[in-house]
């Protein structure tokens, strides 16, 4: 499990002693392990820490696990979440399910069980380095040029895909209008026009969610503006 040792993980139970014996075992296998007792305090946690992997019980005070997952999907967020709970439970299977939770591991847990659940978060992680989260509901697969709202495909010209691409090679930093320019139209022998990026950008703002999500930067650059890349 050396692959492990590049991520971190949550860890939410409000029976203490089970809490502190998963943080012990997991200490050994990540690079760093957070924990909290109560779904309040581990939002927190997730939305200042950004754990690359969750595991949490659902029976507890005020808000239970399911709520919690839900508001962290919700955020479009994509983190692999194992639920770890005492009961055997076929509705509560079915809800965790729906949620699209990676696994349901029943106490007492074992090593072997613990293993399984890790692999295929490991397999999650590593699919979802190839999809970028744009925002809520708003995703870009890279391998496949192919941008996602709410999961359904949305369709974009060459010059479109061409402007993502370039924009999310640079995330978070300006991009020089001219650079983008000749990265769109470098199959063609069109000359330099700022009008010619403005209008893209125009076609592929109105098929954004988000619409300050393509940013105007001061000297003709433009930037692609993400709180937290895939």
């Amino acid at each position: 499990m050396k692959r492990l040792k590049k991520y971190t993980a949550l860890v939410v139970d409000d029976d203490l002693e089970s809490l502190d014996g998963m943080v012990d075992y997991f200490t050994l296998l990540f690079a760093k392990i957070y924990k909290s007792s109560n779904a309040k305090d581990a939002l927190d946690l997730v939305n200042l820490k950004k754990p690359n992997i969750i595991f949490t019980d659902i029976e507890m005070p005020e808000t239970d696990g399911f709520s919690f997952i839900s508001t962290i999907k919700n955020q479009g967020e994509s983190i692999p979440i194992v639920i770890i709970s005492a009961h055997d439970d076929k509705e509560k299977l079915l809800k965790a399910i729906r949620l699209d939770i990676v696994d349901y591991l029943i106490k007492p847990l074992t090593s072997v069980k613990l293993k399984n659940s890790l692999n295929l978060c490991i397999k999650k992680l590593e699919v979802s380095k190839s999809i970028i989260c744009l925002d809520n509901g708003l995703f870009w697969k890279k391998e496949a040029n192919i941008l996602l709202n709410q999961n359904k495909p949305v369709k974009l010209t060459t010059s479109e895909i061409k402007l993502l691409k370039i924009l999310l090679e640079n995330p978070n930093i300006p991009v020089d209008g001219e650079k983008i320019f000749y990265y769109i139209w470098s199959h063609t022998t069109k000359e330099y026009n700022p009008k010619n990026i403005r209008n893209v950008i125009y076609g592929l703002r109105k098929k954004l969610t988000s619409t300050d999500l393509i940013q105007n930067i001061y000297g003709n650059k433009y930037m692609i503006k993400l709180k937290d890349i895939a």
